[in-house]
């Protein structure tokens, strides 16, 4: 009686062969699943900004000035919406919450070199923050910010006083998708009397 062994399997090439191919299918398939989550989170900027937009404008309709506020222990430089925002909710809601992160600081980030932690979109008023520079400037102006994909800090607040040639041009940075998903800039969006026409 003769034996003989019927096992099948797999040769060490064949095996190689669906490893490379396999590869190549993740090497095509991770860069595109990660711009696919910049894009997202860069319209989740731009949804989130609308909304604040028109609770900014609908605040200014009844008080005649665009919101602002203070808290106690922060420095006027710190510009979340966490807190500038405060008004948009309260007494009256223009917008059920101003706890609007921004989704490239998830997590927090000290990408703005002040020794802060960051996790919102920024704001300013451009009625009430002092640019030490021009002390002088006042404008019925508001800014919304966010870092941008490249979590750098590109002066996105400062749009307005370049646009109005107050700073050296090229100090801000804006972020244009045209240089790549994951490209240099802020994201800033401007509203009120401004002469900022925005990335969007």
């Amino acid at each position: 009686m003769v034996f003989r062994n019927s096992c099948i399997g797999f040769t060490l090439i064949e095996l190689l062969i669906v490893v490379a191919i396999i590869a190549i299918l993740a090497a095509i398939a991770v860069p595109n699943f990660l711009e696919a989550q910049t894009r997202s989170k860069v319209s989740r900027v731009k949804s989130d900004m609308r909304s604040l937009a028109v609770a900014i404008e609908s605040y200014h309709t009844d008080h005649n000035h665009y919101p602002w506020y203070e808290k106690p222990g922060y420095p006027p430089r710190y510009n979340a919406t966490i807190y500038r925002l405060i008004f948009l909710t309260t007494p009256t809601a223009y917008i059920t919450s101003v706890d609007i992160a921004d989704p490239f600081l998830l997590g927090g980030s000290n990408s703005y070199d002040d020794g802060l932690p960051r996790y919102h979109l920024n704001y300013r008023n451009h009625e009430f923050w002092v640019y030490s520079l021009h002390p002088w400037f006042r404008a019925s102006v508001w800014i919304l910010n966010s870092i941008g994909p490249d979590k750098i800090a590109n002066q996105g607040l400062l749009t307005e006083m370049q646009a109005r040639d107050l700073i050296a041009p090229g100090t801000v940075t804006l972020y244009d998708p045209t240089n790549g998903t994951i490209s240099p800039g802020d994201m800033p969006r401007a509203g009120g009397e401004t002469k900022f026409k925005g990335w969007f």
